[in-house]
């Protein structure tokens, strides 16, 4: 033991001096971890927040919702027998102020709204209950808006703006609602008026077909435990369409949403720290090489092997601690800082605190991947014989020992086994998803023994071709397969940081497509619903002459209520999600189509040819049958005009909701044309002229609603493109940790370099073609590691996002050819810098150093 304290001081006595040269060791792992304890830190804040505050984040203790209609006095008189009860009713409508509107989120409180927690307003108390405030004075009911309202239709606090046919007062602004983390998908900007208001509304109906209304009654349980209350809600309610969610369901739904947000950004924590491992090998192999002289002078004076790797462990873990320190506290720091905003975005309190059990699991991150990564070249330095150290000239010893029979020896493999299982074991405890965790380290086995066989090939292919005429050419060639050439390491550590940082911006490239893009692109600008046929042929011949507008298209739409699936009763169906509970809600919006909308995809089942005309066919979205349990060859009975019709499941469909419209049943063309049938419209304005066009449309059209849902989308997609900035942001450590593994990738065999410089100089080479030589070795090396890292880096994504996205695959070309030229270019500038300081030197000055 003894002697054990006797090697590790002199190991920390051997590390005094200048620490720059450590400085991309620190910095990788310091990046890395920091990612992992920041993401790790904030995620299990809101998880910790959300379970906490769970009856207060639902508003009470149970909540009991269904679609379009309100509880009768039956089913009211039980729903209060539990407990205190709140009547909140949620559905969209047109805002409108002369020729200014909106679409708004319109929230209606009733008189005990909210239980817990309290409407956030600048113009009434804490205490004071929304329902009394907004409601009739003189005749006029009063509104809480969002203040972004107050601009979209030229009014201030004071004035007053119609919903229907109905004139709201402005009170005030509303700030928030207390249970707005688990209301769930809105689209509009939020209204609350008081239930009494929405009774005085006599002509309000969906503006958009799905924009259903909710009716949701939350109880402060009395007398009751959970279990009794749910049980005798399915007693009593048990054959009607009611959604029942209590605060462990309702905060389900958040924490899974900003879990799985927070894998996505783990995963990407761990591609840095994984590429970052790069550069911790690399700096540690040209360090061991450094210190050559040394570990000869140790094995001649008869140090064991064991001495060695004492030696040089004990320096690793100080250099392993800084950096993980440095990371750590980056974490720390970043997470408190950044949990009060995340808090707002998904409305829950949190505090600037910091978790420690995350900082500890980054910190173990970050010492294994130290550990992994260092132990290869510090176990091959120490199985070198010291004659063979004293004749390698400055030579890589990572490189020199880098047979395959080495890695099999239990010297290195056991330990580095055993530290691989332990960082997979870490990560699925971290993420809690084994299946993530287990295709991130194929993919990543893959990548590594793909670069390996590709710079194989590339050696004998090149160790094959007959010599180039030109002498530097012929050079430049030769150092790429000579024995002890860096080739391997360049092109393996810059492969897998750029097929990293590939897969990380296509994946995120195709998830803002799914997310934005078409919503920047091919969003309507103006829906229209219950449109007749005059008014259609108006509008096709207003977009022609109109300089404001420059499409317009449209789709039948008739009304029908479903009333059986398959042969069984809506009533049959407990606990739906709101988009399905909507389909018994009622008469719901329908349509026919004869072809498939560029904005839906089939999923299952084949469309309908256009000129079909046999028995009824419909469509329905793939995430309502499922929940359903729905499946092509089912039936649906729907009523409509008062005759029950049964049509065949032909298929299921998936579409992108920026397009802002969708059925949730579309029918087959045929017998359904003879039913009577107004249409649905969807107008594009011109390039700037939104204000304009909707002008135009109100003064033409003064009875028909145009809903600006362009707008409203573009506010949708402002929000989410914020959400992505996180990922932007991580994703962006990943590359300052790739371009920090290529500057250490070089750095690793510079002596061997130098070396080759100087002896080419003392043959009489000039410093241009000496220079020109180590240029193309590395545009080679550059130009085939960006080839083999693009393919791989495609191939995963495209998997990844067919599988786990399940959307199409979109190559982003211009940022592809840019981050490969990048790497190329980076390459060849890094692999010059090392080189730059001798071909200023004399070389006698440099031999004598050698």
């Amino acid at each position: 033991m003894q002697s054990l304290f006797a090697w590790i001081r002199v190991g920390l006595l051997d590390l005094r001096g200048d620490l720059r040269r450590f400085g991309i060791l620190l910095a990788c792992l310091a990046l890395g971890t920091g990612v992992i304890a920041a993401v790790g830190s904030v995620g299990t804040s809101v998880r910790t927040a959300a379970e906490r505050d769970a009856a207060g984040i639902l508003g009470g203790d149970v909540e009991l919702s269904r679609p379009e209609r309100a509880a009768d006095d039956d089913q009211l008189a039980f729903i209060q027998s539990l407990g205190q009860a709140a009547h909140i009713i949620e559905t969209n409508a047109r805002a409108a102020n002369s020729e200014d509107t909106a679409l708004v989120d319109l929230m209606a409180a009733g008189e005990t709204y909210p239980l817990r927690g309290a409407v956030a307003s600048p113009q009434f108390g804490v205490d004071e209950k929304p329902f009394s405030y907004l409601g009739e004075q003189e005749g006029t009911y009063g509104a809480l808006v969002d203040a972004l309202l107050l601009d979209r239709l030229n009014v201030a606090i004071g004035d007053s703006v119609s919903i229907g046919t109905s004139s709201f007062e402005i009170r005030g602004t509303l700030g928030s609602v207390p249970d707005a983390a688990v209301r769930g998908f809105r689209i509009g900007l939020p209204v609350l008026i008081s239930s009494e208001g929405f009774d005085a509304i006599s002509d309000l109906q969906a503006p958009l077909p799905g924009l259903l209304t909710q009716h949701r009654y939350k109880v402060l349980l009395d007398g009751f435990t959970e279990e009794e209350a749910l049980e005798s809600i399915d007693q009593q309610l048990g054959e009607e369409v009611w959604s029942v969610r209590t605060p462990r369901d309702a905060i389900g739904d958040l924490v899974r949403y900003y879990d799985m947000f927070s894998r996505f950004l783990l995963i990407v924590g761990l591609s840095s720290l994984l590429i970052g491992g790069v550069g911790v090998s690399n700096g540690v192999a040209a360090y061991v090489g450094e210190r050559e002289p040394s570990i000869a002078v140790l094995r001649s004076l008869g140090a064991t092997g064991l001495r060695i790797r004492v030696h040089f462990l004990t320096q690793i873990f100080v250099l392993a601690s800084v950096g993980v320190g440095i990371g750590v506290a980056i974490g720390a720091a970043a997470s408190a800082l950044v949990l009060p905003s995340v808090g707002a975005a998904v409305n829950v309190q949190l505090a600037a605190t910091v978790e420690p059990f995350p900082l500890i699991a980054a910190a173990l991150f970050g010492y294994l991947t130290a550990f992994t990564y260092s132990y290869v070249p510090l176990a091959r330095a120490e199985a070198i014989s010291p004659s063979r150290l004293f004749r390698s000239l400055g030579g890589n010893t990572a490189d020199s020992g880098s047979r395959w029979k080495s890695w099999i020896r239990p010297q290195i493999s056991v330990p580095i086994g055993l530290a691989v299982v332990a960082l997979f074991v870490l990560a699925v405890l971290t993420t809690g998803d084994v299946v993530l965790v287990g295709a991130y380290a194929f993919a990543a086995l893959v990548t590594v023994i793909a670069l390996r066989l590709a710079v194989w090939a590339l050696q004998s292919l090149l160790n094959a071709m007959p010599p180039a005429p030109s002498a530097w050419l012929r050079n430049a060639l030769r150092n790429i397969y000579r024995p002890g050439s860096t080739a391997p390491i360049v092109i393996t550590s810059a492969g897998l940081g750029l097929t990293m940082l590939l897969i990380i911006v296509l994946l995120q490239y195709n998830l803002q497509n799914q997310l934005l893009g078409l919503a920047v692109r091919d969003a309507p600008d103006f829906v229209a619903t219950d449109l007749f046929d005059d008014e259609v042929e108006t509008l096709e011949q207003m977009v022609a002459d109109s300089s404001t507008l420059s499409s317009f298209s449209w789709s039948p739409m008739l009304r029908g209520e479903v009333t059986g699936v398959n042969g069984a009763a809506p009533s049959s169906y407990r606990n739906l999600t709101p988009p399905t509970a909507g389909l018994f809600g009622g008469e719901i919006p329908l349509t026919w189509l004869r072809t498939l909308p560029e904005s839906s995809r089939i999923t299952a089942g084949e469309w309908w040819p256009e000129d079909y005309s046999g028995d009824p066919l419909i469509s329905l979205p793939e995430e309502i049958a499922t929940e359903l349990g729905l499946s092509v060859g089912d039936q649906l009975e729907l009523t409509m005009f008062g005759e029950i019709v049964t049509p065949t499941i032909a298929n299921l469909r998936d579409y992108q909701w920026q397009n802002g419209i969708d059925f949730m049943v579309a029918f087959s063309p045929g017998w359904i044309e003879s039913y009577p049938s107004t249409y649905f419209g969807k107008l594009q304005a011109a390039p700037d002229a939104v204000v304009a066009a909707q002008r135009e449309l109100a003064a033409g059209f003064p009875d028909v609603m145009f809903i600006p849902v362009g707008d409203t989308l573009n506010q949708l997609s402002t929000v989410l493109d914020q959400l992505t900035m996180a990922a932007t942001a991580v994703g962006a450590v990943a590359v300052i940790n790739g371009l920090l593994v290529l500057l250490g990738t070089l750095t690793a065999g510079r002596k061997r370099r130098e070396a080759a410089a100087v002896m080419n100089k003392v043959l009489g080479a000039t410093r241009a073609q000496v220079l020109g030589a180590f240029a193309l070795e590395y545009a080679v090396l550059g130009i085939f590691a960006a080839i083999v890292a693009a393919a791989l880096g495609i191939a995963f994504a495209w998997v990844v996002t067919g599988q786990t996205l399940d959307t199409a695959f979109e190559l982003n070309l211009p940022a592809l050819l840019a981050i490969c030229g990048g790497a190329v270019v980076l390459t060849i500038a890094f692999g010059a810098m090392t080189i730059w300081q001798v071909l200023s030197t004399r070389p006698a000055r440099l031999l004598r150093t050698m």
